[in-house]
């Protein structure tokens, strides 16, 4: 394994008490900027200008991604309002007043992670990879230490259906709350210090804490107008029929199913089945249907689904850790397919949307001739995720209207693309989700939100700062990432403790990241 990411996380900020518990601020929420002062000089050269806490004006080298330009966004509330000219952004009426970022670096859309099982996020490579290559998405799952590690995520989430013996009414062992929520944030600061604003985490049952962080899309309280996703983990679909109604009445824009993932017949065999099992028959060969792996498609499926407007989510590593290679991505961008990229979860998957990038471009350079360029790999974890979400008019690129999840990387602005694709989350300067700075360098933690205030975070030796707690106590939205993870690790620990005969542990909890 790599280096272990060593997680410096101090309160210094707020002094309110040992258990690292935030003191509330003036306001609810965490909507207020930082403290009127011009942040300290730094050795990259950004610099930040204080002004009204829910307006900002970021200058630098400006991703939309379609087109690239030396410019400006300028984000009012939680919506961009101008991408442009410095000058012209900088002309427009919200600008007078705003907060000044000059990034010195390149502002991008969020990242958004369209396939990831957040829950079991909290666990990685130490914890579980599969003993040898398989033929389908059945077999896997009966390696025992699969199974273990399940157990613990199910014990520990307090999952009415699958939660073992040993874990006991009181759940993980230390108190009779769920910690879904813990979980859930866990994986979410996975995602957002690598730039990712969103993600479909697939988390089952919703609770009110999801989404204080990066955007969780696959739950009601997605701070979206209308929640048009839907999602399935398993093959075949609960209710495909329900979903074919949906389409026709409009209520799901954007149908993401697990099929194809494996090698064998039966793993090839789902395309069919997802088109006869349904009424009419072949409603879900649709435009509003994404794939999930496809890794068994060959031409012939793929062609049916570029015919039909389908897309595909492409989670190569992932793929490949399990079966030995991954879908056919020439073949199906061939056909016409949308492709977006994900990293499916942490056990052989990606840690993060960035390592993802950086595998699919490694495995295309390795197989496809370099196929694919920097840009389109960007594209994909951006514009053509929101597609395959039916989200595009309001997330993944960077124009007027669109919701304000950016991402601000440092590197080479004169080659974007190469620099998002080269940047771990030490290189990710600024995250925005909604308006609202969550993550990001020390020199701009006063853009972040007063109340409660900020944590120090080390990445890697590099100290950032992140914006976890607020200052509502309901659904657990006070914690502090400090908190979350204390909690995590004792669960962890608990459960160790109460199956001492199967061999198996998962403490500690492992670091937002590796590094290398």
């Amino acid at each position: 394994m790599a280096v272990l990411l060593v997680a410096s996380c101090r309160s210094e900020a707020h002094p309110g008490g040992a258990d690292g518990a935030l003191p509330d601020g003036p306001t609810d929420g965490r909507q207020d900027s930082g403290p009127p002062e011009l942040d300290a000089p730094n050795p990259d050269g950004f610099t930040i200008t204080p002004g009204a806490p829910d307006r900002f004006l970021l200058v630098g080298t400006v991703v939309t991604p379609a087109v690239t330009l030396d410019g400006a966004v300028l984000v009012e509330g939680n919506t961009i309002t101008c991408v442009d000219t410095a000058a012209t952004c900088m002309a427009a009426p919200g600008a007078a007043g705003a907060t000044v970022i000059d990034t010195k670096g390149i502002i991008s859309p969020g990242l958004i992670d369209t396939h990831n099982h957040i829950l079991f996020d909290i666990f990685d490579n130490d914890d579980w990879g599969p003993s040898q290559l398989y033929m389908d998405h059945d077999q896997w799952p009966a390696e025992p230490r699969y199974i273990a590690m399940l157990d613990v995520k199910q014990c520990l989430a307090d999952d009415s259906q699958g939660k073992p013996a040993w874990c006991g009414p009181a759940g993980y062992g230390t108190s009779a709350t769920s910690l879904r929520c813990e979980m859930d944030k866990f994986g979410e600061l996975k995602g957002l210090i690598s730039g990712t604003t969103s993600i479909v985490g697939l988390p089952g049952t919703s609770a009110g804490c999801f989404g204080s962080l990066a955007r969780s899309i696959d739950v009601a309280q997605n701070e979206l107008p209308v929640d048009n996703v839907q999602t399935s983990a398993l093959f075949p679909p609960s209710d495909p029929n329900g979903v074919c109604a949906n389409y026709a009445n409009g209520k799901t824009k954007a149908f993401l199913v697990h099929a194809g993932e494996g090698l064998d017949a039966k793993a090839l065999g789902e395309f069919a089945k997802l088109g006869t099992s349904t009424t009419p028959p072949n409603c879900l060969y649709a435009p509003q249907t994404a794939i999930t792996h496809g890794t068994a498609f060959t031409k012939t499926e793929l062609d049916q689904m570029g015919a039909a407007g389908m897309k595909l989510i492409w989670s190569p590593q992932s793929n490949v850790t399990l079966y030995g290679t991954t879908a056919d991505i020439p073949t199906a961008l061939a056909a016409g397919v949308t492709v977006a990229i994900a990293p499916d979860w942490s056990m052989g998957g990606s840690q993060n949307m960035l390592d993802e990038l950086r595998f699919g471009d490694a495995w295309d350079d390795a197989h496809w001739n370099n196929l694919l360029t920097p840009q389109d790999l960007v594209t994909m974890g951006t514009a053509h995720a929101a597609q395959a979400l039916a989200l595009d008019g309001q997330l993944g690129s960077l124009a007027v209207g669109h919701l304000a999840d950016i991402s601000v990387y440092a590197g080479d602005v004169a080659h974007p693309f190469d620099a998002i694709l080269a940047a771990k989350p030490t290189n990710v300067r600024l995250v925005m989700v909604g308006g609202v700075v969550l993550y990001g360098d020390q020199g701009l933690r006063s853009a972040g939100p007063a109340s409660p205030g900020c944590e120090e975070l080390d990445v890697c030796g590099t100290s950032k700062f992140l914006c976890v707690a607020t200052s509502d106590s309901s659904n657990k939205l006070n914690q502090t990432f400090v908190q979350i993870a204390t909690v995590l690790g004792t669960a962890l620990a608990a459960a160790d403790a109460a199956t001492p005969g199967d061999g198996f542990t998962f403490a500690p909890l492992p670091p937002l990241v590796h590094c290398d």
